[in-house]
């Protein structure tokens, strides 16, 4: 099974309400705010340590039966230079945005972090997070024998 690592894009930032443990590398984020301030509509999302998808991706993922992440919720805010952003992609509305926490090794599982904290997938995955928008989303093949 071949898997991929991605760098999805990053319409923010965490915001000063994340709880972080820094004894581990890279950080485990214990509680996510996530501050965005330039979302282009993408449904995947990052901001180092911490990814985020959209309902419509979460709904997609559900019911997927793939392994190494769960959805847990987040403190969103979204600034006003992002409302800006909105027309300009054909929408009107956010969707709600969610905390794709990361569990499973890379490689391995569906869903994995490499020891830098990139998210790497299984082509299961892939195939599911691309019924999605990932149009900003980097995807590269993973090399499991080097981790990168």
């Amino acid at each position: 099974m071949t898997h991929h690592k991605l760098t999805p894009d990053v319409p923010g930032e965490i915001g000063d309400d994340t709880e972080l443990d820094r004894s581990v590398h890279p950080p485990r984020v214990l509680h996510l705010a996530y501050v965005i301030d330039n979302w282009l509509g993408d449904d995947l999302l990052e901001a180092y340590p911490a990814f985020m998808v959209t309902d419509h991706l979460r709904g997609l993922l559900e019911g997927s039966g793939l392994s190494g992440y769960e959805i847990r919720q987040a403190d969103v805010t979204i600034e006003e230079e992002a409302r800006d952003t909105l027309p300009m992609i054909g929408r009107t509305e956010f969707p709600e945005f969610l905390w794709l926490h990361v569990t499973g090794k890379p490689g391995h599982d569906d869903f994995g972090l490499t020891a830098k904290g990139d998210l790497v997938v299984s082509d299961r995955a892939l195939e599911v997070l691309r019924q999605g928008h990932i149009d900003r989303c980097d995807i590269d093949e993973y090399d499991q024998s080097t981790g990168a």
